[in-house]
């Protein structure tokens, strides 16, 4: 009887897990004790002798952390002062910690509340409640997916109420579970002699390497070839004078162990397992897919391939990466890497939160004050990580891969039917029948399948069996966003951003082709002082993040499949890495260049133009164009020409001037309609249009085959080198108007500068640009194919 009354009551009964209605849940709680106490009166000799066993816990108190304020405190860290004085912490500061912990004390103190009403009401009773509870809250957590679905907050930002309460109650049972694994103090203390994790977060900087880290020139420069990555060029500090300083004292009269070593040349190591690069061992097993395997024996040559193994091995000593090789075959790889590091990252941090309250809770328990005791392992906000990704598409991977890492085999992805409902491939059937119409290259169909929007931004809880999608942002260990997902939030909100650890930017090649701001305007709100408290517990956030030294310790990883120079100079200068920081600049071997494989046999004259700088170099293209080049296709016999412009501003700026000259011409750019794209194609086909401006974002997004093209003019070279053969293929005579076939007399021009030369050696190889760049002749004729 009492266990149909007790499910009858489940809808008030959930909210229990709650923090906002944790009184409420405790009321129903007393209920169902007193119904039971009716049936077990005749235990009260019983229940006599437990309520001795429970009298000590009477006396202890709920845990309660308050954050420390003292004088001494604040006139040692400016910083630190300036937060108090900001979050008000005159009143008992509440500690941040991850929603499975936060709902773990919650359950606790629920707990005692319990055993105290049952001493009054019958232990019996207190035990049968406390088991019936159980197996409420596991069929509460089942229910969990079904209650994402009817309710959800569209910016992603806030969750159902209901939907955290039955997902916290799973994450406060894996809690408790996960406290007897974490490994003791002393075991702590061992493995942060060397794992990267501790000798990066756990330490202070010195005043010398701060004053290295902000000067004009930070780094030295140093050259390392690998198997696998080529040739790096390795950022050091630059060496500073060793002196002795001795630690500062810090908040609560304790001192700082060590410093932070500054980065050094990377050893590759060979032959050790993955678990003594300090993996989690969960990480290592859930990788080694193999059966019968065991992930903790397998060498990390075994497990990873050389690309990823060297990845990973930068990676993991918290170097700042740019690997500008990234192509449809091994992206597969690199996210592997990145993401297998980023799980690594949040599980550590984690499990040193849980340690510490761990440690915290058997002071109280004992009697023992906490008042000398220091435990700083948190930054201000909760995010770790954020992974910024141009499309939908790319974060169902990512999330995917994350998954298979971290979840064994009976673990379990909540909110996943939500996410694949609004991430997942939308494919109508026109659709298909068009794709099915038109050959698309390969690594175009590896980018644009699936859901290609770019706008959204989502975040992630990790927990030891579980990931949560759709968590909150300040109780989310991971983001996932696209930088204009991103950017909407950043006009109301920025504090999410204030203690990023791991940064990872991949597709850059795609984000450049989408709106570079965007990220440059992330990049400007890192790390800046949060506005609101977000219930942080100012006493266990690190003395480095209160002294705003957080961009120093901060990891970048960016990832690209053409060497960019914006990402190279995001790169470089917004990143501060004390760990040092790793570029890969491999040349371009003549059998690799991209002009090889135009097969049409075409002239291709490349046109060097002089340019004393960056910001004059576009200007002088436009002069060099319109006076020298543009002045021969007004003869007949240069009609159907084709001009490919990379930038949308000097695709205006050539627009408004062939208005100006009153040329007969065409235009085509990413914000032609549909219907008037087809019009000029056929007109620019058909000889109409005889000049045709035709940018790089819409051959990017659409790939188009455009007919009749009989000379082609480069206004600057392509940012994609495989764009460069594409095109010029288009000049054959199966794609040209019938009144030019066979004539041969197909020309393409080429427009460069010193300036150009990252894109210059990706199209004619690194040898061939050097000696392009240095020749005292402007111009260079290429001739490819042949009879």
């Amino acid at each position: 009887m009492g266990r149909g009354r007790r499910g009858s009551q489940r809808g008030s009964f959930k909210n229990r897990g709650s923090r906002n209605s944790s009184s409420r849940g405790r009321g129903n709680f007393k209920n169902k004790r007193k119904f039971n106490k009716n049936e077990d009166r005749k235990k009260d000799a019983e229940s006599d002798n437990k309520r001795q066993k429970f009298q000590p816990e009477k006396e202890s108190e709920p845990l309660v952390e308050e954050s420390s304020s003292s004088s001494e405190s604040e006139e040692e860290v400016k910083p630190y002062t300036q937060l108090l004085s900001m979050f008000k912490s005159g009143n008992r500061a509440q500690q941040v910690l991850t929603s499975d912990e936060e709902e773990s004390e919650d359950v606790d103190s629920e707990d005692k509340s319990v055993e105290t009403d049952s001493r009054s009401d019958g232990d019996s009773a207190s035990e049968l409640g406390n088991q019936e509870m159980d197996e409420e809250m596991s069929e509460d957590v089942d229910s969990g997916d079904e209650n994402d679905e009817e309710e959800r907050d569209l910016l992603g930002v806030q969750e159902d109420d209901e939907v955290e309460e039955d997902d916290e109650e799973l994450d406060a049972e894996e809690d408790e579970d996960e406290m007897e694994e974490v490994p003791s103090g002393d075991e702590e203390e061992m493995g942060s002699s060397t794992d990267p994790y501790h000798l990066h977060y756990e330490r202070e900087m010195s005043e010398s390497l701060l004053e290295t880290l902000t000067s004009p020139k930070p780094y030295e420069t140093q050259e390392l070839n690998w198997k696998a990555l080529g040739r790096m060029v390795i950022y050091l500090p630059a060496k500073i004078d060793k002196k002795t300083e001795k630690p500062k004292p810090v908040l609560l009269g304790e001192t700082t162990e060590k410093y932070v070593i500054p980065g050094t040349v990377p050893i590759l190591k060979a032959g050790i397992p993955l678990v003594d690069y300090g993996v989690k061992s969960q990480l290592c097993a859930n990788l080694d897919k193999r059966p019968l395997s065991d992930g903790s024996t397998q060498t990390v040559e075994e497990m990873l391939s050389p690309l990823q193994h060297e990845l990973f091995s930068l990676a993991n000593e918290y170097r700042d990466i740019y690997y500008p090789e990234m192509n449809y075959l091994n992206i597969d790889e690199i996210r592997t890497v990145y993401c297998l590091h980023s799980l690594n990252h949040v599980m550590k941090s984690r499990d040193k939160v849980l340690l510490h309250n761990a440690k915290l809770k058997k002071y109280k328990e004992n009697g023992q004050s906490t008042d000398d005791v220091e435990f700083r392992d948190q930054g201000l906000v909760r995010p770790r990580v954020l992974i910024i990704a141009p499309l939908r598409n790319s974060a169902v991977k990512i999330v995917e891969k994350l998954a298979s890492l971290l979840l064994p085999v009976k673990g379990q992805i909540i909110n996943k039917d939500r996410f694949y409902k609004e991430f997942g491939e939308e494919k109508d059937e026109e659709d298909k029948k068009e794709n099915k119409k038109s050959y698309k290259p390969e690594d175009y169909e590896a980018v644009f399948t699936g859901n290609t929007d770019d706008s959204f931004r989502i975040g992630i809880s990790v927990a030891k069996r579980t990931l949560k999608l759709y968590a909150g942002f300040y109780k989310a260990d991971i983001l996932i966003a696209s930088p204009l997902g991103a950017r909407t939030l950043l006009a109301d909100d920025f504090d999410f951003l204030c203690s990023i650890e791991i940064l990872v930017i991949d597709q850059t090649d795609i984000l450049y082709m989408q709106n570079w701001d965007h990220i440059l305007h992330i990049f400007q709100h890192l790390h800046l002082q949060p506005r609101e408290q977000h219930d942080t517990d100012l006493g266990r956030v690190r003395l480095w993040a209160l002294n705003d030294y957080s961009p120093h310790y901060r990891q970048n990883l960016i990832f690209s499949s053409v060497a960019l120079p914006e990402a190279a100079a995001l790169f470089s200068r917004r990143g501060t890495n004390f760990a040092g920081k790793v570029r890969v600049e491999n040349v371009v071997l003549p059998s690799a260049t991209t002009v090889c494989r135009v097969l049409v046999q075409l002239p291709q004259a490349f046109h060097r133009f002089p340019t004393p700088t960056a910001a004059q170099s576009s200007d002088d293209r436009f002069h060099f164009f319109t006076k020298k080049i543009l002045p021969q296709y007004r003869d007949l016999l240069m009609s159907n020409t084709l001009i490919y412009i990379p930038s949308y501003y000097d695709y205006v700026r050539l627009r408004n001037h062939l208005h100006k000259e009153e040329y007969n011409f065409g235009q085509a750019c990413e914000y032609t309609p549909d219907g008037k794209l087809a019009q000029v194609r056929n007109r620019f086909f058909l000889g109409k249009k005889r000049l045709l401006l035709y940018t790089e974002r819409l051959h990017f997004y659409r790939r188009l085959t455009m007919k009749g093209i009989h000379h082609i003019v480069f206004y600057q070279l392509p940012i994609f080198p495989n764009f460069y053969p594409e095109l010029c293929n288009l000049l054959q005579d199966a794609f040209q108007n019938p009144k030019y076939r066979g004539d041969g007399s197909q020309t393409c021009t080429v427009l460069y500068s010193s300036y150009d030369a990252q894109r210059l050696a990706a199209i004619v190889g690194s040898q061939r640009a050097a000696e392009m760049l240095t020749s005292d002749r402007p111009v260079h004729l290429f001739v490819s194919g042949g009879s």
